[in-house]
């Protein structure tokens, strides 16, 4: 004899009615709150995540660091190849001490990423290189 057996009858005939407390019929939850479409469609733009780039600028003169300080300011990193300028060392060490001031002002790090070539990476200050 199994478990629910003798819940049926063996006879084929329906089973027994169910109590009036049991058959009472269960009201919907309203407990859960509806978000507007203009709530959710705002709540998905604070969500967005932000759109960064990687950029590359070639230093050819003092005019380029101003495009370097507003990639940085908009939170792009910056990868900077200072290699034409190795032909005026006298520039490049202060164009290489602008950058230096930049980054530092703004919060953010600087590292050599080549050996051979002058070539440093520039990061926003919310991204830190791991060391």
């Amino acid at each position: 004899m199994g478990l629910f057996d003798s819940l049926k009858k063996k006879d084929g005939k329906a089973r027994k009615k169910l109590p009036a407390a049991v058959k009472k019929e269960v009201a919907p939850r309203r407990d859960v709150e509806v978000v507007p479409l203009e709530e959710d469609v705002l709540a998905k733009e604070i969500a967005k995540p932000q759109i960064r780039y990687l950029k590359k600028i070639v230093v050819t003169s003092y005019a380029d660091l101003e495009r370097i300080s507003s990639e940085l300011q908009e939170g792009n990193v910056v990868i900077v190849d200072l290699s034409p300028l190795e032909a005026k060392p006298e520039v490049l060490e202060k164009v290489a001490e602008q950058v230096k001031g930049m980054v530092g002002a703004l919060g953010g790090q600087a590292a050599m990423i080549c050996k051979t070539e002058i070539k440093l990476i520039l990061l926003p200050a919310d991204i830190k290189i791991a060391k």
